[in-house]
């Protein structure tokens, strides 16, 4: 997909066995940022979210939306192993950030939304 300067492309990076056991790693080693810090503001109100969040990456970089303004957590060696991974494709430059979004199920979502 190319559209105003946005390239997105899918890519699989690993097998369905090495991603399950990537994921069970994810689950244990993954800390999230406490609820009250991620939640939402809807006409000067704020609500809760449906998922935990969580931001990793480089230091000094922050992840913001909707009135919050989250610092980044230090890379643990899976995501590290994930980001070399997802680097071998890239033409320029490199990734050096992960964001987190962790629902508990296919049930829970947010509705219609504009990130900015």
């Amino acid at each position: 997909m190319n559209e105003n300067n946005l390239n997105v492309v899918y890519q699989q990076y690993f097998l369905k066995k090495e991603a399950d056991q990537i994921f069970e790693e994810l689950e244990r080693e993954i800390e999230y940022f406490p609820s009250e810090m991620t939640t939402v503001a809807v006409f000067n109100k704020r609500y809760p979210v449906p998922r935990k969040v969580s931001a990793y990456g480089d230091k000094n970089l922050t992840y913001t939306f909707s009135g919050n303004t989250l610092p980044t957590k230090p890379l643990i060696p899976i995501l590290v192993r994930i980001l070399k991974e997802a680097n071998k494709f890239l033409k320029d430059g490199s990734f050096n950030y992960i964001l987190i979004n962790r629902y508990k199920d296919g049930q829970d979502k947010i509705g219609s939304h504009r990130d900015n």
